[in-house]
């Protein structure tokens, strides 16, 4: 979901074991010299790259003083190669070829096909993968770097078999077939612009079939890709057509991330028109001092609700219970999936969450931190409705909060808005941190309730009632039946032997349990199942381990939230590489 901008002295750098290496190097020139969503677009030269030490020290030469060269010019002209490599609909093909491929991909999409249940796709479109032309335009042939570019980005043995499968003029329809691959109108688009692409997975007869793994990448919130895990390119006209060349395939693949972010680049710059017209700009509730009116206008809202919520849980319980399993069934229907099996979202802004029985004193304690929350801080946080346990299920009823998650919007937002999320959040932890232990329960480390942890990171807590003393218990519980060598007690050591302060603590900080408005502030903290009493680093590790592959999330929100605990971070990548959490 991007490369991020604060790479020198992240604690994300465990993803870049060698600092000395040509690839760090080449990063950290790129962070340097370009603003999010470049960067991302230019570290994807690096990063897809057959060889991407080449790669990285190719581009470090260029932008060298020496070669007189800029980040900027490499910029320009790696998207004028990308340009170059995105498909087209074709439409001057002769109607021999056109017939064999349409017999050869069965009038179908060559994705969509694959377990959607339709026997055709309605008008399929022929889709050149690469231009026959590559080699041999104006464009290339005017600017050399392109093929340097290219060279360093692919490798030079499979530049010059991609320009001896392009060069022959004189090859059969049969050859060019290769080149050609039906797609619908929305796969067409989605492949063109790098949202889903083919990377070769089953080694099969090419004249027959071909096994290919789906990849896709939603970085645009407003455009939907959905997910095919896996397809086969099956030839139905052997000896007529080849299937789709399996290299213009792997370089469209390698290509693909950074096609994606041309468009988020494209659509970024659009976005951005359109707000210095004034066309897309919406003014800011939290902005500046509301009137009067507005003040005691909120206030009449919230004691109707007040008083509605006063009368509905005084509604029998068998009702109410009745009530929620049947806006249940129709909240899929209604809203669509929430992401989790657990959790409903239900008409004026509620959501519910639902499980078995057993799983009551989870929602209780759940309850009781948003309580403390809305107590003792301004988080903008859920509120708490109703608690209902009847018969063999649990309910909790909450109100919803505003915004996005951000884990859908992270791609399109820019430096600032980041930067502004990070400092939300610091704001936030600073004053969750502040909420005191009343519980009474005589255990440091325990839930709202004082009763036992519930946690992601710890498989037993989802079973067993796990609450600790002290920090010193719950570090031998967590090293616990390991088979630790002398290194990795090394390397825990040096978290394990400080004593830190027991906070309140969130513990679940993810990409999806923040929301934010369209100017990058967080506008809701949701998901606090798992909140209580924890040792201080506990909310940082746990960020880690929830998107650890994230890199400019981690790097550019969590790390600049969190300015220590690095050796407890490394102590938690040793004990979760050894305990899997279930």
């Amino acid at each position: 979901m991007g490369s991020p901008f604060n790479i020198s002295g992240s604690a994300s750098q465990v993803f870049f074991k060698n600092k000395h290496s040509a690839e760090y190097k080449a990063l950290s020139t790129i962070a340097d010299s370009f603003a999010h969503p470049q960067r991302a677009l230019v570290s994807a030269f690096v990063l897809n790259a057959v060889d991407r030490e080449l790669a990285s020290q190719f581009f470090l030469d260029e932008v060298s003083v020496k070669n007189k060269g800029t980040a900027s010019e490499f910029l320009a002209d790696w998207t004028c190669l990308l340009q170059k490599v995105r498909p087209f609909v074709c439409t001057n093909v002769k109607g021999t070829l056109k017939q064999n491929i349409w017999k050869r991909d069965g009038g179908r999409c060559c994705v969509s096909r694959a377990g959607n249940g339709k026997q055709h796709d309605e008008s399929p479109l022929l889709t050149c993968l690469l231009s026959p032309s590559f080699f041999s335009d104006g464009v290339m042939a005017n600017n050399k770097r392109l093929s340097k570019i290219l060279v360093a980005f692919i490798g030079d043995s499979q530049c010059q078999n991609l320009r001896s499968l392009m060069a022959d003029d004189s090859v059969s329809d049969q050859d060019h077939s290769g080149q050609l691959m039906l797609l619908s109108a929305q796969n067409f688009e989605h492949f063109r612009n790098g949202r889903i692409s083919l990377k070769r997975s089953v080694s099969m007869d090419e004249s027959d079939s071909a096994g290919y793994l789906v990849a896709s990448r939603n970085y645009i919130p407003s455009i939907q890709v959905k997910t095919f895990h896996f397809t086969t390119l099956e030839n139905r006209a052997i000896g007529l057509a080849l299937l789709p060349n399996a290299q213009i395939l792997e370089i469209h693949h390698r290509c693909a991330e950074a096609l994606a972010w041309l468009e988020v680049s494209e659509y970024m710059r659009s976005a951005n028109t359109l707000d210095q017209k004034g066309k897309r700009y919406l003014p800011n509730p939290t902005n500046g001092t509301p009137a009067r009116e507005n003040h005691w206008s909120l206030r009449y809202l919230q004691g109707i609700r007040r008083a509605c919520r006063n009368v509905w849980i005084q509604t029998p319980a068998f009702f109410r219970a009745f009530a929620y399993k049947r806006l249940v069934n129709a909240s899929d229907i209604l809203y669509g999936h929430t992401g989790s099996d657990r959790v409903y979202r239900l008409p004026f802004n509620l959501y519910l969450r639902v499980a078995r029985s057993d799983w009551a004193s989870k929602h209780q304690a759940e309850a009781e931190s948003l309580r403390l929350v809305e107590k003792y801080t301004h988080i903008p946080a859920p509120r708490v409705v109703d608690i209902l346990q009847y018969s063999d299920t649990s309910f909790l009823l909450m109100t919803g909060t505003p915004g996005e998650i951000i884990g859908r919007r992270i791609c399109t937002m820019t430096d600032e808005q980041l930067h502004s999320a990070a400092q939300d959040l610091k704001n936030y932890i600073a004053e969750l941190r502040q909420i005191p232990n009343k519980t009474g329960s005589g255990f440091q480390i325990c839930n709202a309730l004082g009763g036992g942890i519930l946690d992601w990171r710890i498989g037993d807590s989802q079973r067993r009632e796990l609450r600790f003393q002290d920090e010193t218990q719950f570090s031998e519980y967590l090293v616990d039946d390991l088979p630790l060598d002398e290194e990795a007690w090394k390397t825990l050591s040096k978290s394990h032997s400080v004593k830190h302060d027991i906070v309140f603590t969130h513990a679940d900080i993810n990409l999806r349990n923040l929301l934010v408005d369209k100017d990058g502030k967080i506008s809701g903290i949701v998901d606090w199942e798992c909140a209580g009493w924890y040792p201080a680093y506990w909310e940082f590790t746990k960020a880690h381990f929830s998107a650890r592959y994230n890199v400019r999330w981690t790097a550019d929100v969590i790390d600049q939230v969190f300015l220590g605990y690095r050796d407890e971070l490394r102590a938690e990548d040793v004990l979760t590489s050894m305990a899997p959490p279930w």
